[in-house]
């Protein structure tokens, strides 16, 4: 029998209605009730500022309690039984030194009050970061702070469209309870207020968390640019798998795109506007090396072309191939046999080379000179020097790399 919402419920989430056969966790399902209170003590553990992330992130991970069900806090759709939501008043996660300090949320609670998460008024730098640390989001006009220690779950909320309902935490003083009726998640959340909220919603500069740093950067590219969940691409890039997998690629404007790679597979990845990154739960394990994401900051240049005699292309076709090129950059892929040879070549655009299998290779110059090179799977070299070689695989196995020129 399908279940019958209250008409405000179904116009706000017609989309995620549920049909004879509801998901056992959200599919659209949303809790008549909060939970009840618990009464059990938690464990003992140092009180978290709030306002800060934790040191060591994931500590809303639970035991799984039924085949198929996350392994964070959520709700059962068949009872609304609320799991994960047991520790009691004392837990030093939830420990708020000034408990309802932006007042109490009036926007109404339980499921005949949808909002759809969207920030409003924000620049797209600050709504990168406040998506990275997963640590503010807004709808309605109704700011909120995300407890850290709830990472995990909120961490595959989108940040731009996805609906929330509110509960009242009956435990934590200071804390709701934020509702995903999407994924059937649950997460603390912190009132900050309404209106056009300024500085006192958005820490200072100071307090934004490190950002890791990109392992090469120069004026032609920068590999592995870092970003947040919700973020833009600023340049095109060329993205190296080295395992098979996926991404689901969320939009502000609704859209999703299902991104799907296989390992080996070269693609290349235009500039792209604010969107969110989920990776899907369905992702089986990485098998293969580390890919590589290169992002080239500058145009093309037309004078920028391989004219000379020794182009890899023209004097060993059977073991170089052309993936694609463009006006930025020309790919090349090499496959060699075990113990096999390829003639001499030469190399004139600047270029980094990404070794999918592990090298052992001999490379010996015009002039005679050899040399031994040894690199790893998933390892990657700069090299801007033009230069001429004959390459002997000293393997018995096959040897296989990527070679991206840049025309910039």
């Amino acid at each position: 029998m399908k279940r019958i919402l209250g008409l405000s419920v179904l116009l706000c989430l017609a989309a995620l209605a549920q049909d004879k056969d509801p998901a056992a966790v959200g599919g659209g399902h949303i809790p008549a009730h909060g939970p009840a209170p618990a009464t059990s003590a938690a464990p003992a553990r140092a009180s978290i500022p709030a306002g800060q992330q934790p040191a060591a992130m994931g500590e809303d991970t639970i035991a799984v309690d039924e085949p198929g069900h996350p392994n964070v806090p959520h709700v059962h759709a068949n009872n609304d039984q609320w799991v994960g939501h047991d520790s009691g008043p004392d837990d030093p996660r939830y420990h708020l030194d000034h408990p309802w300090a932006h007042g109490h949320f009036t926007g109404g609670f339980g499921p005949q009050h949808v909002f759809a998460l969207a920030w409003d008024k924000v620049d797209l730098r600050t709504a990168e970061w406040l998506s990275a640390v997963a640590g503010r989001t807004c709808f309605d006009h109704f700011y909120w702070y995300m407890a850290p220690s709830d990472l995990y779950t909120h961490a595959r909320w989108k940040w731009a469209g996805d609906r929330i309902v509110i509960y009242e935490d009956p435990v934590h003083v200071g804390w709701y309870l934020g509702y995903n009726p999407r994924l059937g998640t649950f997460a603390h959340m912190e009132y900050l207020g309404t209106g056009d909220r300024g500085p006192d919603v958005i820490p200072e500069e100071s307090q934004r968390p490190a950002v890791r740093q990109s392992p090469l950067e120069n004026d032609q590219v920068i590999i592995h640019e870092p970003h947040a969940q919700m973020h833009v691409h600023r340049y095109n890039r060329v993205m190296i798998y080295g395992s098979r997998g996926g991404e689901l690629l969320h939009s502000l404007d609704g859209t999703t795109v299902d991104l799907r790679w296989e390992a080996g597979e070269v693609k290349w990845s235009p500039a792209s506007a604010m969107h969110y990154s989920e990776i899907p739960t369905t992702n089986e394990a990485p098998q293969g090396p580390p890919g590589l994401d290169i992002g080239i900051k500058k145009p093309g240049d037309p004078s920028k072309v391989v004219s000379t005699a020794l182009d890899p292309l023209r004097v060993d076709p059977q073991d170089f191939k052309l993936e694609f090129e463009n006006p930025q950059v020309r790919v090349l892929r090499l496959k060699m046999g075990p113990r096999q040879s390829a003639p001499m070549h030469e190399y004139v655009l600047n270029r980094i080379v990404y070794y999918y299998t592990d090298q052992n290779v001999r490379e010996t110059s015009p002039e005679g000179k050899a040399e031994v090179k040894q690199h790893k799977a998933g390892n990657w070299v700069w090299e801007s020097s033009p230069r001429k070689l004959k390459l002997d695989n000293l393997n018995d196995k096959p040897f296989e790399a990527i070679v991206v020129e840049f025309r910039n």
